[in-house]
């Protein structure tokens, strides 16, 4: 019987959208279109995979692109508004589980640089709900990272779980592939009334 449900944290409950940052310095939406599938992928993975500063784990790709220190510059100083807050609705949705006695835990691509995610001062309790979770697995703590099968094993033997006890909620197609495949009921987040409604047709909540 599923029993426990694992959450992926960046767009599913939490707005993480630095598109919206980085918006302003393109001449064009093909220009930001090609940034994001080529420079930002290989400054993300950079800053995960560091155990030191994001300085320190960027500066050789301030070496290798001299053209694009400007836009490094961006993820290095101003990652923390890439985080919007939180998702409301889907947070409602963590908040009746918890109600309804469900072990929760989390399982996050996330630099350890940046967690947990800062409140913005005039909500300093924006971020309260992840007190109720048991355990969060943060992949720059760990030094593994999802959609790889290993971050996966690691979580499952931290929280004490077998994979077919778990749902295991993401926004990424990948990530889920990986968790059905290795034996988690995967649910792929689309907004919180679909989820809601899987939850639902499992057992983890009752119908409104």
């Amino acid at each position: 019987m599923r029993d426990a449900v694992i959450f992926d944290m960046g767009n599913v409950l939490i707005d993480w959208n630095p598109q919206e940052v980085y918006q302003h310095h393109f001449a064009n939406n093909q220009e930001q279109v090609m940034f994001f599938a080529g420079l930002f992928p290989r400054m993300h993975h950079a800053a995960h995979d560091a155990r030191g500063s994001f300085t320190d784990a960027l500066a050789p790709l301030k070496h290798q692109e001299p053209d694009m220190v400007h836009l490094i510059e961006v993820f290095e100083h101003r990652w923390h508004e890439f985080v919007r807050g939180p998702l409301t609705e889907t947070v409602e949705v963590l908040h009746d589980l918890v109600d309804a006695g469900v072990p929760l835990y989390g399982l996050t691509n996330w630099p350890h640089q940046t967690w947990p995610p800062r409140p913005p001062a005039d909500a300093p309790q924006a971020y309260d709900f992840l007190g109720h979770f048991a355990d969060i697995v943060v992949s720059g703590q760990v030094q593994m990272h999802k959609p790889n099968d290993d971050i996966y094993d690691h979580a499952l033997k931290q929280f004490g779980l077998q994979p077919e006890q778990a749902v295991f909620v993401d926004d990424l197609s990948e990530n889920i592939a990986t968790a059905d495949r290795l034996g988690l009921h995967g649910i792929r987040f689309t907004n919180a009334k679909a989820l809601r409604d899987e939850l639902e047709g499992l057992g983890l909540l009752q119908s409104r």
